[in-house]
């Protein structure tokens, strides 16, 4: 299972910190609109530049494909 509490997203291009952040998406699956909340992302406070780790993006996109949603704990 991927490991969503790892918080270090590293260096921005602009030399800010990344920071950890929980942030809401909203995406339409299927015609219907799905409101994923909590989802970890670094945020530069210097540029505003947002990055997500690669587990997350691969959660986002089964999801978006319509895969069965399943609550990770």
């Amino acid at each position: 299972m991927a490991d969503y509490g790892k918080r270090d997203y590293g260096r921005c291009p602009c030399g800010g910190q990344y920071e950890h952040r929980a942030v809401e998406v909203r995406m339409t699956v299927q015609g219907k609109v799905v409101v994923l909340t909590d989802v970890p992302q670094g945020a530069c406070p210097q540029c505003g530049s947002r990055v997500y780790k690669a587990e997350v993006l691969e959660r986002i996109e089964s999801l978006m494909k319509g895969d069965k949603v399943r609550r990770v704990q």
